[in-house]
């Protein structure tokens, strides 16, 4: 059975831009790896105080099949992607489910 999900993420830490736009470009390429990356934008950002930050955000829900163990693994692959540019870079994943909103 297929669920609809909403993805949205942030990744803070990176220490300057590139190193910014060399995650989103990772991460641009785990979402290639995993099939939804015309379904997902990725942006660099960086705050008034210099901080860099990536954010994620899916254009629509994304229908997800087997979503409880899908979504362990995208989440490892997503940490390891990020872990593979830089260390100190702090990840967070945001699931929504649209179907239950009202």
């Amino acid at each position: 059975m297929s669920v609809n999900i909403d993805l949205a993420f942030t990744v803070t830490g990176a220490a300057d831009e590139p190193q910014a736009r060399e995650i989103a470009g990772a991460l641009e390429e785990l979402m290639r790896e995993e099939s939804i990356d015309g379904y997902v934008r990725i942006t660099v950002g960086v705050d008034a105080d210099g901080a860099c930050r990536v954010l994620g955000k899916s254009r629509f829900p994304l229908s997800i099949s087997g979503f409880h163990r899908w979504q362990p693994h995208f989440e490892g692959l997503f940490a390891m992607t990020v872990a593979d540019v830089t260390a100190a870079a702090r990840t967070q994943i945001d699931w929504g489910y649209p179907d239950e909103e009202y």
